[in-house]
């Protein structure tokens, strides 16, 4: 049984989510909170698995709060938040930004239009990231705190590569933990990066927008969601939208296809990998990040094997070392780079 606590000031909420704890029978109810203050101190005292985090709160939010939590006693968060209207989708991401490993739209009462997906969806987020190893964060106040790093070393075979093989666009895959690492890495980029980033960032439908205008602090580079056919523009940085796969298709121009999951994700990260490492696909690079399962692994073999230059992120900065741990596995990966590396690797080819 997952011991899980539950964070929300609406009592009404609180006894609904409460209830859809206490009715599955792979979770417990550890507790309740009503504000981000009381969660603070029932983390501490109650050391429940998985914590489910509301955004607005009095007192102390659901962003200061798991702040807090990943700093003094860190457990898993999923945040539940009420609607997908353009500031909470923003919060949402700063407190993924801050140590929260999902997000999760709080489900409707029973009876309401999309209630049962939208509770199946939450707790299954709640079992997944139950999982997960988290670790104690050091206490942080600002996007810019994410960029700090040592001073990464590039190995110099990696280097030699860009000779080879010039990329002509880049292409990111990323999942649990991911928009923090796009954080750090879109933060260390150079203002005059010239090249498109192509990015499948797996998230919950409807806080894409949220995650692309918190990342829009981190660069002066343009944030686009691929909406139709277009010509990738070098210094873009491109986004595949909810329920549609991101592709290069004939022409090297971005496509969207609406056809079915791959992995159990659209998009996946091994629809945009596979375009790229087709013999007709220019010269790219691929890098996979934290997140689990395996999306996205085998096509960046596949991208090796083209020719094409392929990262994955290191284990030791990875929040979960699943799909960068499987590309390592199936030596599909040329190197393994923390985020800050990756940045200046990519700084190498302006």
């Amino acid at each position: 049984m997952i011991a899980t606590l539950v964070v929300e000031d609406s009592s009404t909420i609180r006894e609904y989510l409460s209830a859809l704890i206490e009715d599955d029978p792979e979770l417990e109810l550890a507790g309740v909170a009503v504000d981000g203050l009381d969660a603070v101190a029932k983390v501490k005292s109650l050391k429940p698995q998985v914590v489910i985090m509301d955004i607005e709160m009095p007192n102390l939010d659901g962003i200061e709060a798991t702040r807090r939590i990943m700093v003094e006693n860190p457990v898993p968060i999923v945040i539940c938040s009420a609607n997908l209207n353009y500031n909470l989708t923003e919060k949402s991401c700063r407190a993924i930004a801050a140590g929260a490993l999902a997000v999760a739209v709080k489900p409707k009462g029973p009876g309401a239009s999309g209630a049962r997906a939208m509770v199946e969806d939450l707790l299954h987020k709640v079992r997944l990231m139950a999982d997960v190893k988290v670790v104690r964060h050091q206490p942080s106040t600002s996007v810019a705190d994410l960029a700090a790093g040592g001073n990464p070393r590039i190995d110099s075979e990696l280097l030699r590569s860009l000779g080879k093989c010039s990329p002509e666009l880049i292409a990111i895959g990323a999942s649990t933990g991911g928009p923090p690492v796009l954080a750090r890495i879109l933060t260390n980029l150079r203002a005059d990066f010239s090249r498109p980033i192509l990015v499948v960032q797996h998230i919950t439908e409807g806080f894409l927008m949220g995650m692309l205008n918190w990342l829009q602090t981190c660069t002066e580079l343009p944030l686009k969601i691929v909406e139709s056919t277009q010509k990738p523009l070098p210094g873009h940085i491109y986004f595949a939208p909810d329920n549609y796969h991101l592709e290069l298709v004939p022409g090297n121009l971005l496509g969207l296809n609406s056809g079915p999951a791959e992995y159990n994700v659209k998009p996946a990260v091994a629809r945009l990998f596979s375009s790229l490492a087709r013999p007709e696909a220019p010269a790219a690079l691929g890098i996979l990040l934290t997140g689990m399962g395996r999306d996205g692994a085998l096509e960046l073999l596949a991208m090796r094997r083209r020719g094409q230059i392929t990262i994955a992120q290191d284990e030791t900065s990875s929040v979960v070392n699943g799909m960068p741990g499987e590309a390592a596995r199936l030596g599909a990966a040329q190197a393994r780079l923390d985020p800050e590396a990756i940045a200046e690797f990519l700084n190498q080819l302006v």
